[in-house]
């Protein structure tokens, strides 16, 4: 099976993780055939499709430069769905926080949703299959268009999307997970929530008709779309229910996340959008 592993990267190390990533890669039980690391090139979506020009395998297995893997057979577990069955187009492992993480990286795993997916005993169709680490046939890939390169925000819902509607699965595969950490501090965190915002409130603005639900999702039922208002309802309502029940650090992410959206969507400045 010729397998070929793409790691966007910002500076080509990511703190000495991205060689421990590879040397993890080179010990599979179904080691990939090549590691294509594309370094400096944003945003990502034009990141993964510069590896994919690169790429001579069958598969693709994207993953993001500060993952690790939770077992050598990561990679033959992610490829068998695609050998057993006809209907699954992409898989992911679960997700899970390092063991080494800190306290405060643990509590705000608790209280921050997607941040934490537990390990399955059987195949799960969910929207928790993201770039974090994902597998799917290079035809495929090709077949629903690539990635979209001019956004820098929602690239996995939008894959995901473009998935479902040609007829295939997407879906978590059983005992098997990669650990993704969480910020490591409080102030790095709402940093990570408002830039998070700001890249969705540039999408919101530029490409509305991308703006796709995230949804942790347990069934094959996903809804991929809801209006702007509904959707600050909703921020409005989690808000406050954090508040209530004393979920301080998910409260904060949320308002960080706001403001970032509010200035990027209602005070568009041209920079913003490079």
């Amino acid at each position: 099976m010729n397998i070929s592993v793409i790691i966007p990267s910002f500076d080509g190390c990511r703190k000495g993780n991205v060689e421990r990533l590879k040397e993890q890669l080179r010990r599979q039980t179904l080691p990939p055939s090549e590691i294509i690391t594309v370094v400096g090139v944003s945003p990502n979506g034009r990141t993964r499709n510069v590896g994919v020009e690169k790429a001579s395998g069958d598969y693709y297995v994207f993953i993001d430069d500060d993952v690790t893997l939770g077992g050598d057979d990561v990679m033959e577990k992610l490829m068998g769905p695609f050998l057993e069955r006809k209907d699954v187009g992409m898989t992911g492992p679960s997700q899970l926080i390092p063991d080494d993480s800190n306290d405060f990286q643990k509590k705000a795993a608790r209280q921050i949703p997607r941040s934490i997916f537990p390990v399955q005993e059987e195949l799960v169709d969910s929207d928790m299959v993201s770039h974090m680490c994902l597998a799917m046939p290079a035809k495929l890939f090709k077949d629903v268009g690539w990635e979209n390169p001019g956004i820098i925000s929602g690239t996995d819902p939008d894959l995901r999307h473009r998935v479902r509607m040609a007829g295939y699965r997407v879906c978590v595969v059983p005992d098997c997970w990669a650990y993704h950490p969480m910020p490591g501090t409080f102030g790095a965190m709402v940093k990570l929530a408002f830039a998070k915002g700001r890249n969705s409130g540039i999408t919101r603005r530029t490409h509305p008709e991308l703006v796709l639900e995230l949804d942790s999702g347990w069934n094959r039922e996903f809804t991929p779309k809801r209006s702007l208002p509904f959707r600050i309802v909703r921020t409005f309502l989690n808000v406050t229910k954090s508040l209530l029940s004393l979920e301080f650090i998910y409260a904060s992410y949320m308002i960080a996340y706001s403001l970032g959206f509010a200035m990027a969507f209602f005070r568009p400045s041209p920079a913003g959008d490079a």
